[in-house]
């Protein structure tokens, strides 16, 4: 759906105005059938790559709309099938690599996260993206990104809509310390997400595991003792998804049989992690001396990353 309408909304609505703000094309407009305002931003890329038969320049497209997001790339033709890895550059933040979906046409990238993606492009001015096509050459894009965070800046009512981390950041640090204020509170939510992928990335092909779990969420809010304005990040079933660990935003909380109330550790109070048990009888996490809960079917190096963003975990939530 999102992206019919990116490549749409150019085309069928009037754009209320347009103008550029660094390498950015900027354009603001309204959608009447959705009664919504929405904005447009485009940037093409500083080198050009011989895809076929001629050389062309990359398209990277934002489009926000209160209620969708969506960061693409256009790689000026046929570069994968339905899923395409896709790698990029940031300089601080380093490598990153994962799939993106695909547009019907293979020509357009679409971001898996692009909330996290459009959050790392404020804090830096150059963005090196790459993809490895099927039966081609990889193609890699330059672009110029800066002004990106003066433009969500300008734009809090569309952004901020989307996204309660945009509001915080752009509007809480306007009113404090400005630039810098707002760069410490960018940087402790990427630390965290980058956390988060990559402890996703060691246990991807776990099906214990179900990362930000929407299925089962009544049933996880009354076993759990969660509410809806709880933020779930993991949920390791354990017994036929009504006993196990969920992993939330502020705490751990494990459920086990024959016990109604389950175990609250909040990260803030974690001072200590160990793990212990071996591969038949499945590693225990003792979080401050204690036995909290068991991890099954899981070999150490991945209790050993789960152990790692539990530690994490802690040290953010004592210094935010």
């Amino acid at each position: 759906m999102i992206q019919r309408i990116i490549i749409v909304f150019p085309f069928l609505l009037g754009f209320v105005f347009c103008n550029n703000s660094g390498s950015w094309l900027n354009k603001n407009g309204y959608n009447p059938d959705a009664d919504r305002n929405f904005i447009f931003l485009s940037n093409t890329s500083t080198n050009e790559e011989r895809i076929t038969s001629e050389r062309v320049r990359g398209k990277f497209t934002i489009y926000c709309d209160g209620v969708r997001l969506s960061l693409s790339i256009n790689w000026g033709e046929y570069a994968n099938f339905s899923t395409a890895n896709v790698y990029y550059y940031m300089s601080d933040y380093g490598l990153w690599e994962e799939n993106w979906n695909m547009s019907n046409s293979g020509k357009i990238s679409f971001a898996s996260d692009p909330l996290l993606l459009l959050m790392q492009m404020t804090t830096t001015d150059s963005l090196a993206i790459g993809i490895r096509p099927k039966y081609l050459n990889e193609i890699r894009y330059y672009f110029n990104i800066s002004g990106l965070s003066d433009i969500i800046n300008s734009n809090q009512d569309i952004f901020g809509e989307y996204s309660q981390i945009i509001n915080k950041v752009f509007h809480d640090s306007n009113k404090t310390s400005g630039t810098e204020n707002q760069n410490n509170m960018l940087s402790d939510y990427i630390t965290k997400e980058i956390d988060l992928r990559s402890l996703r990335v060691k246990l991807f092909d776990n099906d214990k595991f179900v990362f930000r779990p929407i299925w089962y969420e009544s049933e996880l809010e009354a076993s759990h003792n969660t509410s809806a304005d709880d933020s779930k990040i993991i949920y390791y079933n354990r017994w036929l998804k009504k006993k196990g660990t969920l992993f939330t935003h502020k705490d751990i909380r494990v459920t086990r049989m024959f016990v109604k109330a389950p175990k609250i550790i909040p990260y803030k109070d974690i001072t200590d992690v160990e793990i212990k048990g071996n591969t038949v009888s499945g590693y225990r996490i003792h979080i401050n001396n204690k036995y909290l809960t068991r991890f099954s079917r899981t070999d150490k190096e991945r209790v050993e990353q789960i152990k790692k963003f539990i530690i994490n975990r802690s040290t953010y939530s004592k210094t935010s």
